[in-house]
């Protein structure tokens, strides 16, 4: 298990002066003791004249001379290493307190819509320490750094609340879905389906040892990604992490999220619908869970087809009757479920075969909603076709927060892509086929603005060895790439260097290749994701954000 602790700066000042402060005060009783010898006459020193006025009405029985010097210098040498041992050792026995600023409730009464077209300038830039995850919530970005969970203004960058939980350690989930820089490392935040809400996990006493006795190695928070208000604040047995609108999965648990009450544990009731396939950890449906997922391919077709699903899902309302999806696309580099907004993709003619398509023509796909296929009424009214594609642009629709599909190419780009799960095979120059909008149940027209990021880089301004630069951005369709300067120092490597993606390539393909910038379909605005630094993306750095909030002008 992976993970990334916060320092507490103010608890290290505090053990440093404490410590200081001990030595003053040895140097000082010494210096002391040295002055009354050397000053004072002997007898005085020796105290005889006031002893005996403290001299105890019965005798008591002491130690002999030199056995009583021995502790008591024993005594004098041991207990400044006993106290700072105690100092340090203080703030790391209690239990980690929660600082918490929360937005001001009318936060949820106007709540920002996402942007349908490109501005061409920032409203504002910000730099932001130890980011270990961002995701949009439903008043704008959400970020996770190693200090803790914040909410952003989509409008001007500010904070709108903040949750910190000093010196804490916080784990990583399980599946490595794409992250907001790519796939090099997991996810820490998990966002509901609705966005209101977020999940994430701290490490429990059984791995700090701050409680003795309590074995449980997380604890999961849940928070308002409006109000920064906890819903959820409890001891956990680690394992998967899920979360629907109103409920999250945590290992074999279900608790409700306004609540927090536990509703129903696999454990106690005998089910385990937990199998050997892959274990899934993000969003769930609207009210339903992926309890598993087993990837399969048609046999003896080798490399002509690419590997689907079928997810055993399981209804919040009812978790003991467990459903099995038909054959649905799985992300491409590490094959597992992936589900947007509650919604996912399936083959509508059955497992993808040579008989029902290919990758030069692409098979016949479907957007769908979880909680329809657990659904038998509803199952036929909440599919939409998507039209022939090779599989799923995992990247692009959870970067955008769209259903992205891929389309069936000439080439050998899709088919290496699928079965090698690798963008860096991809040679087309589009990675987009259709795109899907869970909130309006609609494909977006291709001729039209949509506010969605297809491609972002840093290109020179004149020549490759021009430390001037700036940031392009290109749409998802329809409308005219935009652009704007950034500072210098903004960024580590030449503009034009491979990562900083110049030459403009699809998203999935620039973050396959490791580039350095990436962008955030949020309400309020579009975030663009810069790395300033040379510190590799696989551990938590300075990130620097752009917010491009709609109608700003050039």
């Amino acid at each position: 298990m992976l993970s990334h602790t916060g320092i507490n700066a103010v608890e290290l000042v505090a053990i440093a002066v404490g410590a200081v402060g001990l030595a003053l005060l040895s140097i000082t009783d010494i210096l002391i003791r040295t002055i009354r010898a050397a000053v004072l006459p002997p007898e005085l020193y020796r105290r005889t004249w006031w002893t005996r006025l403290r001299r105890p009405r019965r005798p008591v029985q002491r130690p002999e001379g030199p056995r009583r010097r021995t502790l008591a210098r024993a005594t004098l040498v041991l207990a400044p290493s006993v106290i700072l041992a105690g100092a340090a050792a203080l703030p790391l026995s209690r239990p980690k307190r929660v600082i918490q600023k929360p937005a001001a409730p009318s936060a949820a009464e106007n709540l920002p819509a996402y942007p349908t077209s490109l501005a061409g300038k920032p409203a504002w830039v910000k730099d932001i320490d130890n980011v270990l995850d961002i995701v949009a919530g439903a008043a704008g970005p959400v970020i996770h750094t190693a200090d803790g969970v914040m909410g952003l203004k989509p409008t001007d960058g500010s904070v709108l609340w903040s949750y910190e939980r000093p010196g804490s350690t916080y784990l990583e989930t399980f599946n490595r879905l794409p992250n907001f820089i790519g796939n090099r490392f997991h996810r820490t935040l998990t966002v509901s389906p609705n966005h209101r809400y977020v999940a994430f996990r701290l490490a429990g006493p059984e791995q700090t040892g701050d409680v003795r006795d309590i074995d449980q190695s997380a604890i999961t928070i849940v928070l308002d990604t409006v109000t920064g208000q906890v819903a959820i604040d409890h001891l956990s047995d680690d394992g998967v992490l899920q979360i629907t609108d109103s409920a999250i999965m945590d290992g074999s648990k279900i608790y409700t999220i306004d609540s927090d009450t536990e509703t129903w544990d696999f454990d106690e009731h005998g089910s385990t619908p937990f199998s050997q396939g892959m274990k899934y950890s993000g969003t769930a449906g609207h009210s339903t869970f992926i309890v598993n997922a087993d990837a399969d391919s048609e046999s003896g077709q080798g490399d002509r087809n690419p590997q689907y699903g079928r997810l055993s899902l399981v209804s919040q309302d009812n978790p003991e009757q467990v459903h099995t999806s038909p054959p649905s696309a799985l992300t491409t580099e590490y094959p597992n479920a992936i589900c947007i907004d509650g919604w996912t993709v399936v083959y509508r003619d059955g497992a993808p075969t040579n008989a029902n398509g290919s990758f030069h023509q692409g098979w016949e796909m479907q957007a769908v909603t979880l909680d329809s296929l657990v659904s038998e009424e509803g199952s036929q009214q909440q599919r939409y076709d998507l039209g022939r594609s090779a599989g799923i642009n995992d990247t692009a629709s959870i970067t955008t927060g769209k259903i992205v599909t891929l389309p069936g190419t000439p080439s050998s780009s899709a088919q290496k892509t699928l079965t090698e799960h690798s963008f860096g095979s991809w040679e087309e120059p589009r990675t987009v086929s259709a795109v899907f909008d869970p909130s309006t149940q609609k494909l977006l027209p291709m001729d039209q603005p949509s506010g969605l990021i297809r491609a972002v880089g840093v290109s020179p301004t004149s020549t490759p060895d021009s430390l001037e630069a700036r940031v392009r951005v290109a749409p998802m369709g329809h409308g005219e790439e935009v652009s704007f300067p950034i500072s210098p120092g903004s960024i580590f490597h030449p503009p034009g260097s491979d990562e900083y993606n110049p030459d403009m390539k699809d998203i999935a393909i620039a973050l396959d290749d490791s580039s350095e910038v990436s962008a955030l379909h949020a309400p309020g605005a579009n975030i663009i994701i810069l790395n300033p630094t040379a510190q590799p993306n696989d551990h938590p750095h300075t990130y620097r954000l752009f917010g491009l909030t709609e109608g700003a002008t050039t």
